[in-house]
């Protein structure tokens, strides 16, 4: 599972709730992608399907190669899917903000909200626990309950949480080795 690199509150139960819906949301989206991309069910892909290779690369920078950019799509849907927490490198990284941002897209063609409630239980669950600790002690937390909810049930924020740094946007004119050659001069 994809590690989430924001507590959202101090209480381990919803934190837990509030990381397997949004792996859940984003695993859905990898699928969903790789299944338009493959033109087949998901299981049935491989790094060396060249229908999926030649759809998937647009997920990746210009420079990267058709058959890493499909390993790399497809170990990432394998880290989300993993029951141990997951960092991605940075080309995956780079596939996942290019996965939400496209389904955000897609959303605001169609006229419709990225955003998607948890279910209800576990929502019940965070947002009281959400609830109290922002009335704890008397005194309000600068973030009101409801907006904490959308930040992780709306996928406009998912950046913020979801990758661990913006190295990932430097791809775009450097490949991986140039940028760890950078920071390595630092």
């Amino acid at each position: 599972m994809l590690k989430i690199t924001t507590p959202f509150t101090r209480d381990q139960k919803a934190n837990a709730y509030i990381s397997e819906f949004i792996n859940n949301r984003i695993m859905s989206l990898l699928i969903n992608d790789m299944e338009e991309a493959a033109g087949k069910d998901y299981l049935k892909v491989t790094t060396d399907d060249t229908e999926f290779q030649e759809n998937i690369r647009f997920y990746f920078p210009d420079h990267y190669s058709k058959p890493d950019a499909a390993a790399a799509f497809i170990s990432l849907l394998k880290g989300i899917k993993s029951k141990e927490e997951f960092i991605p490198n940075i080309y995956e990284e780079y596939a996942l903000h290019a996965v939400i941002h496209s389904y955000i897209h897609q959303c605001e063609d169609k006229g419709t909200s990225p955003a998607r409630n948890m279910p209800s239980e576990a929502r019940s669950y965070v947002y009281s626990i959400l609830r109290n600790e922002y009335l704890e002690d008397g005194e309000r937390d600068e973030q009101d309950p409801e907006f904490l909810m959308t930040t992780f049930e709306d996928m406009y924020d998912y950046d913020e949480f979801v990758t661990y740094n913006m190295d990932y946007g430097m791809l775009d004119h450097m490949t991986a080795e140039e940028i760890t050659a950078v920071r390595e001069k630092k």
